[in-house]
């Protein structure tokens, strides 16, 4: 992988993260405002749980953008040697 490359796949992993804690702030404010009996809790809760759930997926995504030498098959892509 090109270094260009590298630095682009940090830097949307970066903006990804970004959004999340962005989102994540706002679902707290939020929740705070929606105490536990407002309907609305609920749904903030959920929302803030996915968000959660993502955010702890970003180093698994990141290890998944490297190059792979070779599909699940084992077979290499064409040019590769064996």
């Amino acid at each position: 992988m090109s270094d260009a490359n590298a630095k682009g796949e940090t830097e949307i992993i970066h903006r990804m993260k970004n959004h999340l804690c962005i989102i994540l702030g706002f679902c707290d404010l939020l929740l705070a405002d929606f105490p536990p009996p407002d309907a609305h809790h609920q749904d903030l809760a959920e929302i803030m749980k996915a968000a959660q759930e993502a955010l702890a997926m970003m180093p698994e995504f990141a290890a998944r953008l490297r190059p792979v030498t070779g599909d699940v098959a084992g077979h290499q892509p064409p040019g590769a040697s064996h």
